[in-house]
């Protein structure tokens, strides 16, 4: 279930979740067939450079999901898409979400991501290279950080600074990449 909302509410950019998408996979025009469309397309491209090599609770400290939620929120999941990691808490009295993905994307993926959260939402220079948007009264929130691209999104995320206890955390906890 993690994994299906982290995709329909495009959190995650992974080809995994999104073979449809143009910047992660080439599509065939109307008129060809599907053999003549894999003997003229180039191979997709490669969504994730390396895989992550963290937990949830390694991301974002059950301290910190304590002091962000006043000690109200408790893991739900974890899920490792191609080459990522979902996470999600949930508020045990009102059930609202917090779903938490980070993925080490190629250069090219990584641009593409950094535009359309560009392009989607406003910088929130506060959070680092970072953006945020809202949308039906979930908070969105796209950073990109040393060649990692981590997403967050929650009800609770008002504006900015709403994200940003758990934005510091899971910057400070993920491992530098070579």
């Amino acid at each position: 279930m993690l994994a299906i909302v982290l995709c329909t509410t495009a959190v995650l950019g992974l080809a995994a979740c999104a073979p449809n998408d143009p910047v992660l996979s080439p599509s065939a025009t109307p008129s060809e067939s599907a053999s003549e469309a894999e003997a003229t397309s180039p191979p997709p491209p490669q969504p994730v450079a390396e895989t992550v090599d963290i937990t949830c609770t390694t991301l974002i400290s059950d301290q910190a999901i304590y002091d962000w939620g006043s000690g109200n929120f408790a893991l739900d999941g974890e899920s490792t898409p191609a080459g990522g990691l979902a996470c999600r808490w949930i508020n045990l009295t009102s059930q609202e979400t917090l779903d938490v993905a980070v993925s080490i994307p190629t250069d090219a993926n990584l641009s593409a991501a950094r535009e359309a959260a560009a392009t989607a939402g406003t910088a929130a220079p506060a959070l680092g290279d970072a953006y945020f948007r809202s949308a039906n009264d979930v908070g969105f929130v796209d950073v990109f950080s040393g060649g990692y691209w981590l997403t967050m999104q929650s009800t609770w995320f008002f504006e900015t600074n709403d994200a940003l206890p758990l934005v510091e955390a899971a910057t400070a906890a993920l491992p530098p990449l070579d």
